[in-house]
């Protein structure tokens, strides 16, 4: 693709997204070749970065058909609120839904980050290397989520020559670059996924100043991704247990104080529906549409013994005990506007 046409391919994706998508969703364009490969799209949610190359049908949470033109769409009202990292894929038809191709050509997936109200825009500009070129816009962290892909594919293909001595010095500058990108940038998701790419685990002891600075820049973060981040550095366990026993021991009072007074406020005020988890959102809405659990089986391609488990941890949570019970939980809900 020449640098006109690339032009082109940017200023009519920033066009679409800005125009062409009133609400909330995540849509894409692409065209395949259907002989090869099953016209359907697959959403996952990867909770954290060390899944990004696993792939289990528990990890799809939604499916879309492409249709004739290449487009497809997905709704994000099942999404959390706060960003989270997603994948799509779609599958050859020789092989089942739940399975990646990882590089070359064919590599048959991309990332890109999301939340409940962002507008996502897939666009595949038709290059050699498919899915790998997909253009993601309408939602700001995405560019950096792929400035930071850009920075740290340079050590795979940069097909280095010459001393081991200038390999190291080549990669240390990349992962010097990835941690600068990781101090100045504002979203929190993107800022860690930059320290995941530059090796992180390999090179906290000669940067121990930086990581306690990234630490307490973003001690407040408590999603799945920051929990298993501070897991991987050294000492942050053993300090957040004694930091929790002397503010624990210290509070221990206050807090049962508090919990008493205000414990039937809670149990007034809380609502079960933000328990659930995003798969079960989407079989408590499928439960909505009347579907009976072979058929939430059958559109989200899990086993009907996980469904059965989903419906059952559902009503758990709900504190109901039937699909009725389930309608007029709903029904009650969209009422008092939760």
């Amino acid at each position: 693709m020449n640098i006109h046409m690339m032009l082109f391919t940017l200023i009519l994706t920033s066009l679409l997204s800005t125009n062409a998508i009133s609400q909330s969703g995540i849509t894409g364009h692409i065209l395949i070749d259907t002989s090869k490969w099953t016209p359907v799209v697959y959403l996952s949610l990867i909770d954290n970065f060390d899944q990004m190359n696993s792939m289990t049908n528990e990890m799809i949470i939604d499916k879309a058909l492409i249709d004739n033109e290449g487009n497809f769409r997905f709704s994000t009202k099942y999404l959390p609120e706060d960003d989270r990292l997603y994948r799509i894929h779609i599958s050859r038809r020789s092989d089942p839904p739940a399975s990646l191709t990882i590089g070359g050509k064919d590599e048959n997936h991309v990332f890109f980050i999301a939340n409940r109200k962002s507008n996502i825009l897939l666009n595949d500009p038709g290059q050699e290397n498919f899915l790998k070129d997909m253009i993601v816009s309408g939602y700001s962290p995405n560019r950096n989520f792929m400035e930071i892909n850009e920075i740290s594919s340079y050590i795979d293909s940069a097909g280095f020559t010459g001393s081991a001595i200038k390999t190291d010095l080549i990669k240390n500058a990349v992962y010097e670059k990835l941690r600068f990108y990781a101090d100045t940038c504002s979203n929190p998701l993107v800022s860690l996924y930059a320290l995941y790419r530059s090796r992180f685990e390999k090179n906290y002891q000669i940067n121990q100043q930086f990581y306690n600075k990234f630490l307490k820049k973003w001690k407040n973060e408590k999603s799945g991704y920051f929990v298993e981040f501070r897991k991987k550095i050294p000492g942050t366990q053993n300090n957040s247990r004694l930091n929790g026993l002397l503010i624990g021991g210290a509070g221990l009072i206050t807090g049962f104080l508090i919990c008493l007074a205000f414990i039937k406020f809670f149990k007034k005020e809380r609502n079960p529906f933000r328990d659930l988890s995003v798969q079960e959102r989407k079989i408590f809405a499928l439960i909505m549409e009347g579907k009976s659990n072979k058929e939430i089986s059958d559109n989200m391609m899990i086993g009907l013994s996980t469904v059965k488990s989903h419906v059952n941890s559902i009503y758990s949570k709900l504190g109901i005990s039937s699909r009725k019970d389930a309608l007029n939980f709903n029904i009650e809900k969209r009422a008092n506007g939760a």
